[in-house]
């Protein structure tokens, strides 16, 4: 990736942070679950959640092609602790996100995808 776009996909994962504060973290994931980018919290692991984005987004992706429902825009798993997303980034990568438990999942969504959107055009 070249530099330029290396540093607009780190704002885009910043200003995603910056605009919504419940993100604990960002990261932008190859499809085989390394970490390429990442804005996160010091206490959050990046790279396990790039490697468990990526394992759940093919996870996805099979189960819907399976069940005859297409691509697999993104995914949002409800837990006690929180909420984590995940959406496609072009054809190979996934934005993966963690957010605290009362964060507005709607937010956390139009987010997410505007955010996966200004990515592709990095990646």
């Amino acid at each position: 990736m070249p530099e330029a776009s290396q540093s607009g996909a780190v704002a885009v994962l910043q200003q995603l942070r910056r605009t919504n504060p419940d993100i604990v973290a960002a990261v932008l994931a190859t499809a085989d679950g390394f970490a390429v980018h990442s804005d996160a919290a010091a206490d959050a692991d990046a790279d396990s959640l790039a490697a468990m984005a990526a394992d759940l987004a093919a996870r996805a992706a099979r189960m819907s092609a399976d069940l005859g429902q297409g691509n697999v825009q993104g995914i949002v798993a409800q837990a006690d602790g929180g909420y984590v997303l995940a959406s496609r980034v072009g054809e190979e990568m996934t934005l993966a996100v963690t957010a605290k438990s009362d964060a507005s999942l709607g937010l956390l969504i139009i987010g997410v995808r505007k955010a996966a959107t200004q990515l592709a055009e990095h990646v």
